[in-house]
């Protein structure tokens, strides 16, 4: 996720944090003054590390178990409203998706336990009512936190793991884009009475509710373009018509061709193979390196990816996202037959809806 940066691994799993996560420890900061001065602050900080760290355990729930399934698990990206499993996949087995899910919140009731036992330990009891962030029994805040994070979740309203525990008891019953649309509705029906109750007493629950709306807005297009995919070969939707590139072209000729034409990747051809790729990133970061007398042999890509006419739209698309490729050559019998890219697969998944 663009913006982020990682500050740490867990199980090999990499943990990023978003920039504007630190706009909410300078928020708690400013706030927790207001409470208790520098005591407050202090407070205030470590309380949201600490949660965030309890949030981190719930997402490696999740992602160990995905693992367990073959999933790979890219990075969980810490956010001001909680974490997320970046996974290369949806599990296609509806059983597998709920255990993965049921697993966060299982891992949150737990350390709920254990932070009720360490508070009667220490007799650092408090209700719900005296829960605050800035002040109070740390320990005991951290059982209420724990205990709320684990029941919200669970409620059906998806992307949040009871809104996917859903999708995966539909699934079971009907396919699974009909069931994500299901488990979406219902979602958004939820996001925004939640939105509105938010709006009068508390602007955090207004914010949680338009990520719950627009994740499973973003989820169920994702769902719905990669079934479209799964279903078409690169072939349908392959760039055809396609200018090529000598290595010993400079890059001077290669801006030429991109300013007379609407295409900025190109294979890189000698001998009549494809020996190199040059996209547009690697042109214009070469040219505040180089001259533009340089040559293309200097700076292309030789260690590049291929495809075959014949594979699947949806494994090429979760190849370039995965490996963050921009452009591939489609080959057979080693000759060059077109090249495929982020933007063509998304025109052809638009035309494939609107058809």
């Amino acid at each position: 996720m663009k913006w982020s940066f990682q500050i740490g691994k867990l199980f090999g799993i990499p943990i990023r944090m978003h920039l504007t996560f630190l706009l909410l420890l300078f928020f708690v900061g400013i706030s927790g003054s207001k409470y208790g001065g520098p005591t407050g602050t202090l407070f205030g900080i470590i309380s949201i590390l600490l949660i965030f760290l309890c949030v981190v355990l719930h997402e490696i729930g999740h992602s160990l178990v995905a693992r367990h399934y073959g999933i790979v698990v890219r990075d969980i990206i810490l956010l001001p409203i909680g974490g997320v499993s970046e996974m290369e996949e949806i599990p296609q087995d509806p059983k597998q998706e709920i255990n993965i899910s049921v697993v966060g919140p299982l891992v949150s009731f737990s350390l709920a336990v254990i932070f009720y036992i360490l508070s009667m330990t220490l007799n650092q009891r408090a209700s719900f009512g005296q829960l605050s962030i800035f002040k109070g029994n740390m320990i005991a805040n951290l059982f209420w936190i724990n205990l709320v994070l684990g029941i919200f979740n669970l409620l059906p309203a998806f992307p949040m793991d009871g809104g996917r525990v859903l999708r995966g008891i539909l699934a079971t019953r009907i396919d699974s884009v009909r069931a994500t649309k299901v488990a979406v509705g219902v979602g958004q029906v939820f996001a925004i009475l939640l939105f509105f109750f938010g709006i009068f007493f508390n602007l955090w629950l207004a914010l949680i509710a338009i990520f719950i709306y627009l994740g499973a807005e973003g989820e169920e297009r994702m769902v719905a373009m990669r079934t479209t995919l799964s279903r078409s070969p690169v072939k349908l939707a392959m760039l055809t018509d396609i200018h090529t590139v000598s290595p010993e072209e400079t890059l001077g000729q290669v801006l030429e061709r991109i300013c007379h034409s609407l295409q900025q990747d190109f294979p890189v051809i000698e001998n009549e193979k494809v020996v190199g790729i040059l996209t547009k990133e690697i042109i214009f970061s070469a040219l505040h390196k180089h001259e533009k007398e340089a040559r293309v042999r200097e700076v292309m890509n030789k260690d590049f990816v291929t495809t075959t006419e014949d594979a699947s739209l949806s494994d090429i698309f979760k190849k370039m996202t995965a490996n963050k490729l921009s452009v591939i050559p489609v080959m057979k019998n080693q000759k060059l037959r077109g090249m495929i890219n982020l933007e063509q697969i998304g025109k052809y998944h638009m035309i494939c809806q609107e058809g």
